[in-house]
């Protein structure tokens, strides 16, 4: 997987084609489909998380990247590899 990632909007696949051919020779770049559907939470309501769930809260930077690909139709994202 590269280091940076375009996450693409499904009704933007003349932007994914031309970000695919763009950066296909680069080895640090991904481009994908946005692959969501829709929201899982019902009104932004919370339920309290099952026993054994760890994750408790709303991923990093998940609600930034989805108003970017809603306003602009992708979303890029530098991702980490937890290496310093």
């Amino acid at each position: 997987m590269g280091e940076h990632l375009f996450i693409v909007s499904r009704q933007q696949l003349d932007l994914y084609r031309y970000l695919s051919r763009e950066f296909s020779s680069e080895v640090d770049v991904q481009v994908i489909l946005d692959r969501r559907y829709g929201e899982r939470r019902i009104n932004g309501e919370r339920r309290s998380a099952p026993r054994g769930e760890r994750r408790r809260t709303e991923r990093r930077g998940q609600t930034e990247i989805g108003s970017q690909i809603n306003s602009l139709g992708y979303a890029f994202v530098r991702l980490c590899n937890g290496a310093s």
